[in-house]
């Protein structure tokens, strides 16, 4: 019986202590990763970083502080903010990066901003100037019908249906008809 109770614990021990060999391989891909980083190849490290995120079970923190930071250099704000909070949470003030977690932290916050208003500004600048980019696309989604054919009118006792007067049916519009719509200078082909 006692022999018995020391193997049980022998394998326990093997179990509970045994390190697995992709924990192995996935730690020195995160060194590679931060090598790359370190030597500007921010898009090759992206890649470590990503395969590491896949594949590992448990996410170490500085994985998090390290995917945070070439997420700055990649311009990837948003996910950059997303990551080094996560690091800063996890770890607080007593992480070992956390002066650089918090001042990259600041400098993803104020691109993140400025590339928000830059969108946008050029948002605001193309509706001022009444041209919608249709984004190569011939035909455009009918804003009246919104891809239907037919407006819906609601009578007393019942829902009335006619055709749209702009799409003349037809689930598109072009986009020279888009951008005059937009203007209020599309007049509709069907009168009713």
């Amino acid at each position: 019986m006692k022999q018995f109770f020391f193997i049980s614990i022998y394998l326990i021990s093997i179990t509970l202590f045994a390190q697995n060999p992709a924990d192995g391989y996935l730690s020195k891909k995160i060194d590679e990763s931060v090598d790359l980083m370190t030597i500007g190849e921010y898009e090759k490290a992206n890649e470590g970083f990503t395969y590491v995120l896949k594949n590992i079970t448990a996410v170490p923190t500085d994985l998090a502080y390290y995917f945070g930071k070439n997420s700055y250099y990649l311009k990837k704000y948003k996910q950059s903010i997303n990551w080094l909070n996560k690091y800063i949470q996890l770890k607080g003030t007593q992480g070992r990066f956390y002066e650089d977690a918090v001042e990259t932290l600041n400098l993803a916050e104020d691109a993140y901003i400025d590339q928000a208003r830059s969108t946008s500004q050029t948002m605001l600048e193309d509706m001022a100037s009444g041209t919608f980019d249709c984004g190569g696309m011939d035909k455009i989604l009918c804003p009246v019908c919104k891809g239907e054919g037919v407006v819906f009118k609601k009578g007393p006792f019942e829902t009335l249906y006619q055709t749209c007067p702009y799409s003349e049916g037809k689930p598109y519009i072009t986009c020279e008809e888009y951008n005059l719509f937009m203007r209020g200078e599309l007049e509709p082909k069907i009168k009713n």
